[in-house]
Order: structure tokens, then C-alpha cells, then sequence
């Protein structure tokens, strides 16, 4: 009895031990929130420390690794990161003179229409947004939390902008999108929420609205004056989720598309791809020509002929290829 005694006094011993680290909170990861569901690859990460404990931060990825420094007064940290489509765990530890005091892990999903793979992510990840004024009011120290954009008025110098300094990254790729490289991120992300995602009215200051068609063709009145006369329409303009395919911000790929073009179309028909190797070269080249692209022959986006074929008015540009 008195051993038993004592084996439960130890092991009492050692879980208040583990409560009273718990308690510290030396870090904090604030956004995103664990098992959060994203659409691109690229998020900030904010953490929260307590500066007179944490000199160090190390945030760790299958991607990659960062390390931020941390001053004596830096209470609030954020950090743009890398993720990879489906699951991602990112690892946040925290050090002081070189010795790790505390460790916090976050899940996140991205997803992909593009691809079946990751089309549907697993029901516990959820979407979440940070532009609230609760969240914002934790970075009002550093950032000015406010748009200063002038309705359809570029910024001269876009570092001007409010949303430079943590969303930069969203422009860094080669072929840039003209409302995202002039900061005009308020055309797009107004607040209000479409069809599709009234669910989430109110969730974020900078809500954008789904499907995206109508923002879209404001600028593309052209595209949309001939697409809807077309005969046959793509699943992804009929649907007006033109951002299925193409990034809004930028990409490094011509006409902003999300991949290259043939790991877009194949991510929904890859047994096309399969039927294509099987017929004579003269009839559909793109099985077998590596220098062929589905889109030489396919319009994308709508056509008179079946399958979306091109005609002869319809002949794709050489120059679009990169």
C-alpha cells in the first residue's frame, strides 16, 4: 500500500510539473488557427511570444525553415510561409540562448479544384480568415490595419500600399495580374460574399465573393461577349470559377494559370490523356507530341465546335506559350 502510495504521488508530481509548462504559453500561434483549410500555397503565420523568454523562433515546414529573431518587445510575430497541396504540419519552436523552451504544431490543407487528389480535404479542416477587428487589433502596434486605396487609382510607389508589407508575396511571380500588381485589392476583396460563399458574410472585412465571374468581366467584357455566345461553355467559366484555373494574383505561368496548362486540363480528364496515346497521330497529336499542348487545339473556355475544338477563327497564338 505504501508503494502504491508513492507511485501515485510521483506520477501527481510529475503531470503538475507538465501543467505548470503548459501554463507559460511562451508561444502563441494566433493565425491560421490548427486544422485550418486554405486555397493557395502561400499564408502568414502569426505568433505570439513572450519576448523576456524567447529569443528565437524556428518555423518549420516539409517545404522549408525560417528563423526569426525576435526583439525584447516583440510581443507579435508574423512570417510568410510555404505550404504544399493536402496536408501540411507546421511546427513553430521557440528558443532562448540557443536551447528550445516550447514547441506549438499546426495542421493545415490546401486545397485544389485543380486536382481530384485534393479537391475534397477531410472534414475537420475548416476555413478561417484573419481581417476581423479582433485579429487586427493585435497588429495595430506595427501595421496600419486600414486601406488606404483610392478607388481605380493605381499606387504610384506600391509599397505605399497597406496590404504591401504582409501580402507581398502574392505578386511575386513573373506574370502578374493588373489589380493585384497595382494594389487594387479592394475591386476583388470588398467584403461581400456571392452565391457560393454567403455562408461566410462577415467572417472577414476582405471577404471576396464566389463564383469570381462577375469581378472578372468588369475588366473582360470582350472575353465575356463572345464565351457566351459560344455553343459549348467550359465547366469552370459556366460555373464563373474563373480562379479554378487562373491565379487572380500572379503566377509564373502565361495568362496566370495556376500549373502548367496540360497539368491543369489532366488533373480533371487525365483518362483523355490515356485515349489520346491510343489514336493515330493525325487525329489528336497531344498524346504523343511532347510539344504539343491540349489548348493548341482545345479552347478552354468555350467553343462552337464538340470537345471545344478550335476553328479556324479561333487559332491559338504561339507567342501565349513562355
Amino acid at each position: 500500500m505504501r508503494r502504491l502510495n508513492c507511485f501515485v504521488f510521483t506520477v501527481l508530481m510529475l503531470l503538475s510539473s507538465v501543467n505548470l509548462l503548459a501554463k507559460e504559453n511562451l508561444i502563441q500561434i494566433l493565425s491560421p488557427q490548427d486544422y485550418s483549410l486554405h486555397r493557395e500555397t502561400t499564408i502568414n503565420i502569426v505568433v505570439k511570444v513572450t519576448p523576456a523568454k524567447v529569443d528565437e523562433l524556428k518555423i518549420i515546414t516539409s517545404i522549408e525553415e525560417k528563423s526569426v529573431k525576435i526583439g525584447k518587445t516583440a510581443t507579435m510575430n508574423c512570417k510568410n510561409i510555404l505550404l504544399r497541396l493536402g496536408e501540411n504540419r507546421v511546427t513553430i519552436r521557440a528558443y532562448k540562448d540557443g536551447k528550445m523552451v516550447s514547441e506549438q504544431i499546426a495542421r493545415m490543407y490546401v486545397a485544389s479544384d485543380i486536382f481530384y487528389r485534393f479537391r475534397y480535404p477531410p472534414i475537420q479542416y475548416k476555413q478561417t480568415f484573419f481581417h476581423t477587428d479582433t485579429n487586427e487589433a493585435l497588429c495595430k502596434k506595427c501595421h496600419n490595419m486600414t486601406s488606404n486605396e483610392i478607388k481605380n487609382v493605381a499606387f504610384i510607389d506600391v509599397k505605399e500600399s497597406n496590404c504591401y508589407v504582409c501580402h507581398s508575396h502574392i505578386t511575386k511571380d513573373k506574370f502578374g495580374h493588373a489589380p493585384a500588381v497595382n494594389w487594387l485589392c479592394g475591386a476583388c476583396h470588398n467584403g461581400k460574399a456571392g452565391v457560393e460563399n454567403m455562408q461566410n458574410q462577415g467572417r472577414s472585412k476582405y471577404l471576396a465573393a464566389q463564383p469570381v465571374d462577375q469581378e472578372c468581366f468588369k475588366c473582360h467584357k470582350s472575353n465575356y461577349k463572345k464565351w457566351s455566345k459560344a455553343r459549348y461553355r467550359h465547366e469552370p467559366l459556366d460555373s464563373g470559377n474563373c480562379n479554378k484555373c487562373h491565379n487572380p494574383h500572379s503566377s509564373p505561368y502565361s495568362k496566370f494559370v495556376r500549373k502548367p496548362v496540360d497539368e491543369i486540363c489532366l488533373g480533371c480528364h487525365k483518362d483523355k490523356h490515356i485515349k489520346a496515346r491510343e489514336l493515330d497521330n493525325s487525329e489528336c497529336q497531344g498524346g504523343i507530341d511532347k510539344t504539343k499542348e491540349c489548348v493548341d487545339c482545345h479552347n478552354p473556355h468555350a467553343s462552337n465546335r464538340p470537345f471545344f475544338l478550335r476553328d479556324k477563327d479561333d487559332q491559338r497564338d504561339k507567342k501565349e506559350k513562355r
